[in-house]
C-alpha cells in the first residue's frame, strides 16, 4: 500500500475519532447552566410556597374581617335602635315635662271656686286629664292652689302628692320655648 492509500484510509478514520472525542466531551448543557437552572427551580419553589403561604393569610384575614363587619354591623345597628329608643323617651320626657297652655279664665274659675267643691272639681279632672289638671294648678296663685291641694289632700292624698309632684316638675309651653 502505498502512502496515499494509508492516507486515504487514516483520514476518515481520524476525522470519525476526533467527531466521537468531540462529541463525549461537549455535554449539551454546560456545566455552569446547569446548576443555576436548578437553582433558580428551588428559588422558584421557594416563591411559590412563599406566595401560597401569604395568599392563605389573606384569606383567613378577609374571614376575619368579614366577621367583624357583620358584628360591627349588627352592633351599628342595635345602637341606632337604641338611639331611637332614647329619643323617643327624651321627647316623651320633654312631653311630660312641658304643660300645655290653659285659657286664663279656666284657671280664674277654679281660684274663685269654694276650694272643697274646687278640689273635687280638679280631681274629676285629673281623672280625665292629668296634663290638663296640673297646667290648671301651675297657674294658679300659689296660695289659691294650695287650698285646693289642702282640700283634695283631705280626700285623696296620693292624687294631691302626684298632682303637685307634676306641678312641680313641669314647665309651660311658653317658658321652654324660650329655654331652647
Amino acid at each position: 500500500m502505498n502512502m496515499k492509500s494509508v492516507i486515504w484510509i487514516l483520514a476518515p478514520l481520524a476525522l470519525s475519532a476526533g467527531v466521537i472525542w468531540l462529541s463525549a466531551q461537549d455535554p449539551k448543557t454546560p456545566p455552569g447552566e446547569g446548576i443555576r437552572v436548578g437553582e433558580l427551580a428551588e428559588k422558584l419553589q421557594a416563591r411559590e410556597k412563599a406566595l401560597a403561604q401569604r395568599e392563605g393569610d389573606l384569606q383567613q384575614r378577609e374571614q376575619r374581617l368579614a366577621i367583624l363587619q357583620g358584628t360591627l354591623d349588627k352592633d351599628r345597628a342595635d345602637l341606632q335602635a337604641r338611639e331611637k329608643t332614647v329619643m323617643e323617651a327624651i321627647d316623651k320626657l320633654e312631653a311630660l315635662r312641658t304643660r300645655p297652655p290653659i285659657d286664663p279664665q279656666l284657671i280664674r274659675t277654679y281660684e274663685a271656686m269654694d276650694p272643697i267643691q274646687g278640689a273635687k272639681a280638679l280631681k274629676e279632672l285629673a281623672l280625665l286629664n292629668r296634663e290638663v289638671s296640673v297646667s290648671l294648678m301651675a297657674g294658679m296663685q300659689p296660695k289659691k292652689a294650695a287650698k285646693l291641694l289642702d282640700q283634695m289632700a283631705a280626700t285623696d292624698a296620693k292624687l294631691a302628692a302626684l298632682l303637685s309632684e307634676k306641678v312641680g316638675l313641669t314647665k309651660p309651653k311658653a317658658a321652654a320655648a324660650q329655654g331652647q
